[in-house]
Protein backbone atom coordinates (compact mmCIF):
# COMPACT_ATOMS: atom_id res chain seq x y z
CA UNK A 1 0.00 0.00 0.00
CA UNK A 2 1.36 3.40 -0.96
CA UNK A 3 1.54 6.29 1.47
CA UNK A 4 -1.15 8.04 -0.61
CA UNK A 5 -3.51 5.09 -0.18
CA UNK A 6 -2.73 4.89 3.53
CA UNK A 7 -3.52 8.59 3.96
CA UNK A 8 -6.77 8.27 2.01
CA UNK A 9 -7.80 5.41 4.30
CA UNK A 10 -6.92 7.58 7.31
CA UNK A 11 -9.12 10.38 5.93
CA UNK A 12 -12.01 7.98 5.26
CA UNK A 13 -11.74 6.55 8.77
CA UNK A 14 -11.66 10.05 10.28
CA UNK A 15 -14.72 11.09 8.23
CA UNK A 16 -16.60 8.08 9.60
CA UNK A 17 -15.48 8.80 13.17
CA UNK A 18 -16.65 12.42 13.08
CA UNK A 19 -19.80 11.48 11.16
CA UNK A 20 -19.08 13.87 8.28
CA UNK A 21 -20.65 12.76 5.03
CA UNK A 22 -18.38 13.70 2.15
CA UNK A 23 -18.07 12.99 -1.55
CA UNK A 24 -14.53 12.76 -2.88
CA UNK A 25 -14.25 15.06 -5.88
CA UNK A 26 -11.44 16.33 -8.09
CA UNK A 27 -8.47 14.34 -9.28
CA UNK A 28 -8.52 11.95 -6.32
CA UNK A 29 -12.01 10.85 -7.39
CA UNK A 30 -10.78 10.52 -10.97
CA UNK A 31 -7.80 8.39 -9.89
CA UNK A 32 -10.13 6.11 -7.90
CA UNK A 33 -12.03 5.51 -11.15
CA UNK A 34 -8.94 4.65 -13.18
CA UNK A 35 -7.96 8.00 -14.66
CA UNK A 36 -4.20 8.27 -15.22
CA UNK A 37 -3.80 11.61 -13.45
CA UNK A 38 -2.04 12.75 -10.30
CA UNK A 39 -2.92 15.06 -7.47
CA UNK A 40 -1.30 16.55 -4.43
CA UNK A 41 -4.40 16.85 -2.27
CA UNK A 42 -7.77 15.34 -1.48
CA UNK A 43 -10.89 17.35 -2.29
CA UNK A 44 -14.03 16.65 -0.29
CA UNK A 45 -17.48 18.04 -1.02
CA UNK A 46 -19.66 18.25 2.09
CA UNK A 47 -23.22 19.32 2.80
CA UNK A 48 -23.79 22.80 4.12
CA UNK A 49 -25.37 22.50 7.56
CA UNK A 50 -25.17 23.99 11.03
CA UNK A 51 -22.94 21.10 12.14
CA UNK A 52 -20.50 21.24 9.23
CA UNK A 53 -18.00 23.62 10.81
CA UNK A 54 -17.75 21.61 14.03
CA UNK A 55 -17.36 18.36 12.10
CA UNK A 56 -14.65 19.83 9.87
CA UNK A 57 -12.81 21.02 12.99
CA UNK A 58 -13.10 17.53 14.48
CA UNK A 59 -11.81 16.05 11.20
CA UNK A 60 -8.78 18.33 11.31
CA UNK A 61 -8.10 17.31 14.90
CA UNK A 62 -8.26 13.60 14.02
CA UNK A 63 -5.86 14.15 11.12
CA UNK A 64 -3.47 16.25 13.20
CA UNK A 65 -4.05 19.16 10.83
CA UNK A 66 -4.89 22.83 11.21
CA UNK A 67 -7.55 24.78 9.33
CA UNK A 68 -6.94 27.58 6.87
CA UNK A 69 -9.30 29.56 4.68
CA UNK A 70 -7.51 30.36 1.40
CA UNK A 71 -10.20 32.89 0.46
CA UNK A 72 -13.29 34.32 2.04
CA UNK A 73 -14.83 34.43 -1.45
CA UNK A 74 -15.44 30.68 -1.56
CA UNK A 75 -16.52 28.25 1.12
CA UNK A 76 -13.40 26.08 1.14
CA UNK A 77 -11.40 25.14 4.19
CA UNK A 78 -7.99 23.57 3.74
CA UNK A 79 -6.62 21.17 6.33
CA UNK A 80 -2.84 21.45 6.42
CA UNK A 81 -0.20 19.63 8.42
CA UNK A 82 -1.32 16.08 7.72
CA UNK A 83 0.32 13.85 5.09
CA UNK A 84 -1.32 15.87 2.30
CA UNK A 85 -3.63 18.88 2.14
CA UNK A 86 -7.36 18.18 2.34
CA UNK A 87 -9.70 20.76 0.80
CA UNK A 88 -13.19 20.69 2.30
CA UNK A 89 -15.64 22.36 -0.07
CA UNK A 90 -19.02 23.23 1.40
CA UNK A 91 -22.24 22.97 -0.56
CA UNK A 92 -21.21 22.96 -4.19
CA UNK A 93 -18.35 22.74 -6.67
CA UNK A 94 -17.74 24.55 -9.96
CA UNK A 95 -20.35 23.89 -12.60
CA UNK A 96 -23.13 24.62 -10.07
CA UNK A 97 -22.91 21.02 -8.89
CA UNK A 98 -24.62 20.88 -5.50
CA UNK A 99 -23.77 18.35 -2.81
CA UNK A 100 -27.05 16.44 -3.06
CA UNK A 101 -26.91 16.10 -6.84
CA UNK A 102 -23.25 15.01 -6.83
CA UNK A 103 -24.00 12.54 -4.03
CA UNK A 104 -26.97 11.10 -5.95
CA UNK A 105 -24.69 10.11 -8.85
CA UNK A 106 -21.64 9.16 -6.77
CA UNK A 107 -20.22 5.64 -6.54
CA UNK A 108 -19.31 3.86 -3.34
CA UNK A 109 -15.86 2.31 -3.47
CA UNK A 110 -14.50 0.10 -0.71
CA UNK A 111 -10.89 0.82 0.20
CA UNK A 112 -9.33 -1.39 2.87
CA UNK A 113 -12.69 -1.80 4.59
CA UNK A 114 -13.59 1.90 4.51
CA UNK A 115 -16.32 3.22 2.24
CA UNK A 116 -15.51 6.11 -0.08
CA UNK A 117 -18.28 8.06 -1.76
CA UNK A 118 -16.69 9.12 -5.07
CA UNK A 119 -18.10 11.68 -7.50
CA UNK A 120 -19.09 10.36 -10.91
CA UNK A 121 -16.45 10.99 -13.55
CA UNK A 122 -18.94 12.99 -15.66
CA UNK A 123 -19.48 15.37 -12.71
CA UNK A 124 -15.72 15.75 -12.25
CA UNK A 125 -15.37 16.64 -15.93
CA UNK A 126 -18.25 19.12 -15.76
CA UNK A 127 -16.73 20.79 -12.72
CA UNK A 128 -13.27 21.06 -14.27
CA UNK A 129 -14.76 22.47 -17.48
CA UNK A 130 -16.60 25.12 -15.47
CA UNK A 131 -13.56 25.99 -13.33
CA UNK A 132 -11.55 26.44 -16.54
CA UNK A 133 -8.20 26.72 -14.76
CA UNK A 134 -4.98 25.78 -16.56
CA UNK A 135 -4.50 22.73 -14.34
CA UNK A 136 -8.06 21.57 -15.04
CA UNK A 137 -7.80 22.05 -18.81
CA UNK A 138 -4.58 20.00 -18.76
CA UNK A 139 -6.27 16.89 -17.32
CA UNK A 140 -9.59 17.11 -19.18
CA UNK A 141 -8.45 15.05 -22.22
CA UNK A 142 -7.38 12.19 -19.92
CA UNK A 143 -10.60 12.35 -17.94
CA UNK A 144 -12.73 12.33 -21.09
CA UNK A 145 -10.76 9.37 -22.47
CA UNK A 146 -11.20 7.47 -19.20
CA UNK A 147 -14.94 8.14 -19.27
CA UNK A 148 -15.16 6.99 -22.90
CA UNK A 149 -13.37 3.72 -22.06
CA UNK A 150 -15.61 3.18 -19.01
CA UNK A 151 -18.78 3.80 -21.05
CA UNK A 152 -17.48 2.01 -24.14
Amino acid sequence: MSSDEAFLITVLRALRQVNLEAVIVGNTAAVLQGAPVTTQDIDLLVRSSKLTTAKVEALAQRLGAFLTRPSELVDITTLLGASAPVDVIVGHIAGDLRFESVKSRARTISIAGEQALVADLADIIRSKEAANRDKDRAVLPMLRATLAVREG
